[in-house]
């Protein structure tokens, strides 16, 4: 455990030096993805699935909303 703590702060450490030197704000890019990935992956259905214990490719619901987000992405 203690040589992936110091791998994953070599990754980090790297990853925050790149936005220093690009002039990215960490912060607002890190909002930004959090936000896609909620409407990518809603709460209510990762919940759903979990607590039936299926994956969520087999709920009909999950795959429309995932279908509808890929279509945007790509417009």
């Amino acid at each position: 455990m203690e040589e992936i703590k110091k791998e994953l702060a070599d990754v980090f450490i790297y990853a925050f030096d790149m936005a220093v030197f690009l002039g990215v704000d960490t912060e607002k890019i890190i909002k930004e993805k959090l936000e896609q990935v909620k409407k990518k992956y809603p709460a209510e259905l990762m919940r759903k699935n979990a607590k039936e214990g299926s994956g969520s490719a087999d709920d009909p619901e999950y795959v429309k909303i995932k279908n509808h987000y890929r279509q945007r992405e790509k417009s």
